[in-house]
């Protein structure tokens, strides 16, 4: 959940633009149609700020000020997230986010004065074209050419100023909701990692089952209608939007819930076209360091009253493995279909581990990226080993208590592991532990005893 996030709003943004135009066959509306698509897919020096507002059955949950800057293959995003979480807390965050083309420097707030690296493919507009988004583009001009007789003449509409006006009222079109629908997974694949191939279509989870308003949306949402809009485009000598305004409303079809409602709000503003200025990332512009840098002077602050049950079963998990939660760099989760989670660590002095926690809150695997012994060559392994009976001893007993607090389940097949290879490197002893019918463990022995990867029967782990 932790994830870099491009909100919902950002989508939305698009979808009610989207929606602006796709109601009368007529020059102008063709003409703004193509300027909007040009605008978001294509143009490569533009800036877009504005602010949506999020209510769920008439509820307030979320705002989200935004700022978008393109400037040839260099970006600039700003998120400020304002809302409340399901069980009626404050909560704030954001992201500040600049690309050079190929590499993304993000800085978010629950995060203050660091920045993390990531890599991307190449940034040439704010949306980023793809053939995906060329695939709604050409199904939105599709829909253009026939909306007149769809939801009728009179929906767009040009005030005596120049302005264009959207209308739409409870009005039934299976066409429109297809379209919505599209838009709406397009955003949860693209800005959420949301995969709907592999949701059960009689899911019968709750939006209120989930951390956030927003992520309880994206997990239990069936299906998604336009029940009312009110859109207004006010356009540049040129034809091209630089001020757009609006309320929509949609139907949101849950299988748990039945029908949920909401409301968006948004401004936008178009400026600084074919002038907007990107600099190349520098951290003394922003008055941050890299993570690694920062961790070595002042470790990551986790507050775990903002963790869900999950997140804490495994920060707990760290503890007891035998990692040092002060060298914690990076914090990462994701929930799974089955109901169980995924969380990941990074620490300063480069390591990185995963864990499975099951929906009863028990650990179940855990996975080391980076780990030492993963990149070992066979020379450095010791084969058939006969450690001596005080390390097996030892190994043994630290993980009967490590197991006794995080899957007791798991307690009783330790007696039965024996070790399938020792590992050496430097003052770094690493040992693998087997059993028929029982899980796999890589524990480190020396310097401090450490618990580095779990797999249960039939799983597979990266170090296998």
């Amino acid at each position: 959940m932790k994830k870099l996030m491009i909100s919902l709003s950002t989508l939305l943004l698009v979808l009610a633009l989207c929606f602006a135009v796709l109601a009368e066959n007529s020059t102008p509306a063709t003409e703004l149609y193509d300027s909007l698509a040009k605008l978001l897919f294509y143009r490569d020096n533009v800036t877009l700020t504005g602010t949506v507002k999020f209510s769920l059955d008439d509820v307030w949950f979320k705002t989200a000020d935004i700022t978008l800057k393109q400037d040839g293959n260099r970006s600039y995003r700003e998120m400020a997230l304002s809302g409340t979480r399901l069980d009626g807390t404050a909560q704030k965050n954001g992201y500040r986010i600049v690309t050079d083309g190929t590499t993304v420097y993000v800085m978010e707030t629950v995060r203050p004065g660091i920045y993390r690296i990531g890599t991307t493919s190449e940034h040439t507009s704010l949306i980023r074209n793809t053939r995906e988004t060329e695939q709604l583009i050409s199904l939105g001009r599709a829909f253009t050419a026939s909306a007149d007789l769809l939801l009728g003449k009179d929906t767009l509409t040009k005030t005596p100023e120049g302005d264009l006006r959207f209308e739409y009222k409870d009005l039934e079109s299976d066409l429109l909701n297809a379209v919505t629908n599209q838009v709406f997974q397009f955003a949860a694949r693209r800005y959420f990692d949301n995969e709907y191939d592999s949701y059960a279509v009689d899911r019968h989870a709750r939006i209120e089952d989930y951390v956030s308003v927003t992520q309880g949306i994206l997990y239990t949402v069936q299906n998604v209608k336009l029940k009312q809009a009110q859109v207004t485009v006010k356009q540049d000598e040129n034809g091209m939007p630089k001020y757009m305004e609006g309320e929509i409303t949609l139907n949101l079809e849950t299988a748990g819930q039945g029908d949920r409602k909401i409301d968006i709000s948004f401004q936008m503003n178009v400026k600084d076209l074919g002038k907007t200025k990107v600099k190349t990332f520098d951290p003394a512009d922003y008055g941050v360091a890299s993570e690694y840098e920062r961790a070595e002077a002042e470790p990551m602050y986790i507050d775990e009253s903002d963790l869900n049950e999950t997140e804490r079963a495994a920060l707990r998990t760290l503890d007891l493995a035998g990692f040092d939660r002060n060298n914690i760099v990076y914090m990462g989760y994701q929930r799974m279909e089955d109901g169980s989670g995924e969380v990941s660590f990074g620490g300063a002095e480069g390591w990185e581990e995963k864990f499975l926690i099951d929906a009863d809150g028990k650990v179940t695997a855990m996975d080391m990226d980076s780990a030492e012994w993963k990149n070992g060559s066979d020379d450095q392994f010791t084969k058939d080993p006969q450690p001596d009976a005080e390390t097996d001893e030892k190994v043994k007993a630290f993980l009967k208590d490590f197991l006794q607090e995080v899957n007791p389940d798991l307690v009783k097949t330790v007696d039965g592991l024996k070790a399938e290879w020792l590992y050496k490197r430097y003052d770094h002893v690493y040992a693998k532990y087997t059993g028929d019918g029982a899980a796999t463990f890589v524990v480190r022995v020396e310097p401090e005893m450490r618990a580095e990867a779990m797999s249960l029967p039939g799983a597979m782990t990266n170090e296998e």
